[in-house]
């Protein structure tokens, strides 16, 4: 509850500011259908996440679209309009006036074909290939690693997405599918109204499909969706290690809101000198500590690289690594941009991948 308190009022001040900049600045910002339109796609936005999972969904998905896509509107609305307000600032300096009217249009228009883009790109997700060599496998010795974060499955993100996804990932020929988080948005009533999880469990990974859990999967019964994700065939690693073909050991962490010590990152580095270790953890919070401990290649996502330009200039100070791959000390980290979206159905930040991690032995 204090999450949707929080966004409602977040929408709340997005569409205010939108509304008062726009009224003040072209001529029909004054009309009443002008009013009415702001004042039902406000309210929309407001209480869209708190609406009953027992109406239609399709009612539900109409809204959470509408809300998604109205506040990325306001929020570029609000960036255009701190621009505009720099220019009336300089030009208040010099001898010319500048036309309010034809600027607010260009933020308008600016605006809409920012949150248009910004949605084609949200589902036209791309493959980045990353290539490993290690002396830690037999030379020969090849595995197809397909990782995937963030895929929220919800009310905008349903079945068919799913399907979308993976056929994607089946055309790659992985051997295994490693899930890092975040795999369910919300409210499981959604995911379980699509029965969304099915499509999942036709993923053809021969040595497996793998979740670490994410901040979203604690939102709504874990428990339950541990259970729910188990039985479409994936198998879930909270705090848990397991060894394939004896030669990858591969480690899931509970995410960092659940697990914010190195406690269990510890705890689970057994034999890592043995075996060519994978730490999955939703979260890049932690590669300095997992490379000490001599995992050799840390998976995560969770930033979306800010989903929304510019807002990656924080991200990339909130984390170690909040997108692409680097090096600490022998770990390789990775971090994904995630496949989904949280909140807009819009993305102007990096595009939504599948990482294929081809991992070669020498």
């Amino acid at each position: 509850m204090r999450i949707i308190f929080f966004i409602g009022i977040v929408d709340l001040l997005l569409s205010t500011i939108g509304y008062l900049y726009y009224r003040h600045n072209l001529p029909w910002g004054r009309s009443s259908w002008f009013t009415l339109a702001y004042l039902l796609l406000t309210l929309n936005a407001i209480v869209s996440r708190a609406l009953s999972p027992t109406l239609p969904h399709f009612l539900v998905k109409l809204s959470a679209w509408a809300e998604g896509l109205w506040v990325a509107f306001g929020y570029y609305t609000l960036l255009f309009a701190l621009v505009h307000f720099v220019l009336w600032l300089i030009f208040k300096l010099l001898p010319f006036t500048l036309p309010l009217d034809k600027i607010a249009m260009v933020t308008l228009v600016a605006s809409c074909l920012t949150v248009t883009f910004g949605s084609l790109r949200a589902f036209t997700p791309v493959v980045r290939t990353e290539h490993i060599v290690t002396s830690k496998l037999p030379a020969g010795t090849s595995y197809r690693l397909a990782l995937i974060s963030d895929v929220h499955l919800g009310r905008i993100l349903g079945r068919s997405y799913a399907e979308k996804l993976v056929q994607r990932i089946n055309q790659l020929e992985p051997d295994a599918v490693l899930i890092a988080g975040d795999l369910i948005d919300e409210r499981i009533t959604y995911v379980e109204e699509e029965n969304s999880l099915a499509a999942l469990a036709k993923l053809n990974a021969p040595k497996g499909v793998y979740l670490a859990f994410g901040n979203h999967e604690y939102i709504d019964n874990p428990a339950l969706w541990h259970k729910m994700v188990q039985a479409n065939g994936i198998k879930v690693l909270r705090d848990a290690s397991t060894v394939i073909d004896g030669r990858l050991k591969l480690t899931g962490l509970n995410d960092y809101s659940r697990n914010r010590d190195l406690s269990s990152l510890k705890a689970l580095a057994w034999e890592n000198d043995k075996y060519y270790s994978i730490l999955i953890d939703h979260q890049p919070r932690k590669m300095e500590t997992a490379a000490a401990e001599g995992y050799d290649l840390y998976l995560s996502g969770h930033t979306h690289t800010g989903q929304l330009f510019p807002n990656r200039q924080v991200t990339k100070r909130m984390y170690q690594l909040d997108y692409g791959r680097r090096d600490f000390g022998k770990l390789i980290a990775i971090t994904s941009s995630g496949y989904g979206f949280w909140g807009p159905p819009v993305r102007t930040e990096a595009a939504p991948e599948i990482v294929l991690i081809e991992l070669n032995g020498k």
